[in-house]
């Protein structure tokens, strides 16, 4: 587990850098709601013509996951996609650095009696959700609708950002977890707590078990089941989403899963990737096209990004 204070990093010239950043972020946090959602649409235009590496992988693993659509509209979906990964950064310096009555006018959670119920039986509640370009924001209206919530989260690299998220992430998260403490998460869980966790990412072979996602096999994280099984907590998918026509943010709860785990970690593996893209399928500019969801590949399957 991590510190709700941890020290402070030195203003060394090496943490130059992530000083600077956390002075633009904070800085961005700012900025109206309006103004920043107007500026997400040029700024994605140039994030879109700079990141040229992630704009190939958003492109490759759209034109996979929809080969229904036309070129057109793949092409607009990911200058959509990019749009909102614009709109990320100010929605992350927005829930940092912004107060909760500010925060609290922009959204709402829905049925999270879902996950309440079962924490006040005494039984831990894993939350899942994928990686969206709103998780910061949208995913905070369903952690301050829980009791006590924890989230997974992976260390960064600076050590000064790193500081700053925990830090900020404090004031609506009792703690962290870092994802490489996989036995503190099952004692958490098995203590009755509350755990944000977005396991939808691409870990390599060795943790991994090939499931379908839209269709395409893809290496899913294993220790979903193992984590179920070891400790005895409920399942619960929470996901969050803006809608651009109200400008308004929604963390929707659905009901707990039942029988899981089955005894098939593949069935349940297909089964949480289903229940995720159904999600994404309504939202799609809004997940994480940029990340090489399929960079781990079946025995004998060509490389899926050139």
């Amino acid at each position: 587990m991590e510190d709700k204070n941890p020290d402070r990093p030195s203003l060394a010239p090496r943490n130059w850098g992530g000083w600077i950043s956390v002075g633009f972020i904070w800085l961005i946090g700012r900025t109206p709601q309006r103004l920043g959602i107007a500026l997400s649409a040029p700024l994605g235009w140039l994030i879109l013509r700079l990141m040229k590496r992630r704009r190939q992988v958003a492109e490759r693993n759209i034109e996979r996951c929809y080969p229904e659509l036309s070129q057109q509209d793949r092409d607009t979906l990911v200058k959509d996609h990019f749009r909102s990964l614009a709109r990320m950064l100010f929605e992350t310096a927005w829930t940092w650095t912004s107060s909760d009555k500010r925060l609290h006018r922009w959204g709402v959670a829905e049925n999270a009696e879902y996950a309440n119920r079962i924490s006040r039986e005494g039984r831990g509640v894993l939350l899942i959700t994928a990686h969206s370009t709103c998780l910061e924001l949208g995913g905070w209206f369903g952690v301050k609708a829980v009791t006590k919530p924890w989230a997974v989260y992976r260390p960064l690299r600076n050590p000064v950002i790193d500081w700053y998220s925990i830090r900020c992430r404090a004031r609506y998260l009792d703690g962290t977890i870092s994802k490489r403490v996989f036995r503190t998460m099952i004692r958490f869980l098995r203590d009755g707590g509350v755990l944000w966790y977005a396991p939808d990412q691409d870990f390599g072979p060795r943790r991994s078990i090939f499931a379908p996602f839209f269709g395409i096999e893809a290496a899913t994280l294993g220790a979903i089941v193992s984590l179920v099984e070891r400790s005895g907590c409920a399942v619960v998918p929470m996901f969050p989403a803006y809608d651009e026509k109200t400008r308004r943010y929604v963390a929707r709860f659905q009901p707990a899963l039942e029988n899981f785990p089955s005894g098939d970690a593949v069935a349940d593996l297909t089964r949480i990737n289903a229940i995720m893209e159904q999600h994404i399928r309504k939202w799609p500019a809004q997940y994480w096209w940029v990340h090489r969801r399929f960079k781990t590949r079946p025995a004998g399957e060509p490389p899926f990004y050139d």
